[in-house]
């Protein structure tokens, strides 16, 4: 895709690249609103929902960020965006990330194999060694399966999102299980295991907020998400998520425009003042839509004294006084890790659909086959 003409003609669509506005309201939005309800519907098809995951204007404070630039692509037959096509290129990184969404109607026409081939010249040019990607996928599927190297899972040969990935070169690398929560909850069983969270994590006291991180704990918010990208199990997926201060704070301010609302709860070493643990919940201001448990992380050293269960559940109590319409909370853990797992199974999460991360290393990975593509995600 040359800069001076963008635009790449194919038998029977277009490829462009995504303009980001400055706001939703702005003049030149309307190729980025299209994107997010191209990516909304593929998100909720493969995960079973009724309606959007995300809005337009709930993603653009992501594409932003700064420290984590995205690019992106669109596919148009008739003037219509009917697929988009995302990078996403973290500061010194090796790895990026990319996602291709393409609507029902559109698939088997080598959309989305033109848009991949596109994604891959970018990360190329942009140094890159390795493109991942995360693809979601129902319950249920029969037949022939692929195994997660961890031992964990394994993923539904027969899925279009499958196929192509294969055909691309991926291996997959881990697979994850997508867990939702109905609220409200038990008001006694709720309470009883929060007090017994409570005693076994005697020493330790939480604190949450709404929105923006109060000054005082920047640096221990930028240490936990930092220690994310380390302490989680990963497989072998690359992940290279430094936080600073001035990093959060930045992040910070994306979010203040933002419909939707970070509800986070930390909880505090009472001998030494100092955060060990951290969960945070992504809210939508809309009631329809489920909460999204991000990401919830314990250092090392204070594992085993229940803290994670007493994060969520104090997360989740603060969620329902401050958002009480919320009516679910969806969350995706790795297989392999078990301790979070039992946590939320604890709490009452159960397993709605799947997730798969693949890797692909660039520069002379083969090609299993080639062939028209159905979508990735």
């Amino acid at each position: 895709m040359s800069s001076s003409d963008p635009t790449i003609t194919l038998s029977g669509f277009t490829i462009e690249p995504l303009v980001v506005p400055v706001s939703i309201d702005a003049a030149d939005a309307a190729d980025f609103i299209a994107m997010a309800a191209v990516r909304s519907a593929v998100e909720a098809e493969q995960r079973g929902h009724a309606g959007e995951v995300m809005t337009a204007a709930e993603l653009l404070p992501d594409w932003k960020d700064e420290s984590k630039p995205m690019a992106g692509l669109v596919a148009k037959v008739g003037g219509r965006v009917v697929a988009r096509g995302n990078l996403a290129l973290p500061d010194g990184a090796e790895e990026c990330w990319g996602a291709i969404s393409v609507l029902p109607e559109f698939r088997g026409r080598g959309i989305g194999s033109a848009l991949y081939g596109e994604l891959e010249q970018m990360a190329q040019e942009a140094g890159r060694t390795t493109i991942q990607n995360q693809t979601t996928y129902p319950a249920g599927v029969e037949g022939e399966a692929v195994p997660a190297p961890t031992g964990f899972g394994s993923v539904p040969l027969d899925l279009p999102s499958t196929r192509f990935l294969r055909r691309q070169g991926f291996s997959l690398e881990q697979v994850g299980s997508v867990s939702a929560l109905p609220l409200p909850l038990d008001a006694d069983a709720f309470s009883a295991r929060l007090g017994e969270a409570v005693t076994a994590a005697a020493g330790y006291r939480t604190i949450t907020w709404q929105g923006r991180t109060p000054e005082e704990w920047v640096e221990s918010i930028a240490l936990l998400r930092t220690r994310m990208s380390t302490d989680a199990p990963n497989a072998g997926i690359q992940l290279t998520d430094v936080w600073t201060a001035e990093r959060v704070r930045s992040v910070d301010d994306l979010w203040a425009e933002s419909p939707r609302v970070a509800l986070t709860s930390i909880v505090v070493d009472e001998a030494t003042g100092q955060a060990v643990g951290f969960t945070e919940l992504d809210v939508s201001a809309e009631s329809d839509r489920p909460a999204e448990q991000m990401d919830t992380l314990v250092l090392r050293e204070h594992r085993g004294r229940r803290l994670g269960m007493l994060l969520k559940l104090t997360n989740l109590r603060e969620l329902a006084a401050r958002f009480p319409a919320c009516e679910r909370v969806e969350t995706v853990n790795a297989e392999e890790n078990r301790p979070m797992l039992e946590v939320n199974e604890a709490i009452g999460f159960a397993a709605t659909c799947f997730s798969a991360r693949w890797r692909k290393n660039l520069g002379g990975s083969e090609r299993v086959a080639t062939g028209a593509v159905a979508f990735v995600e």
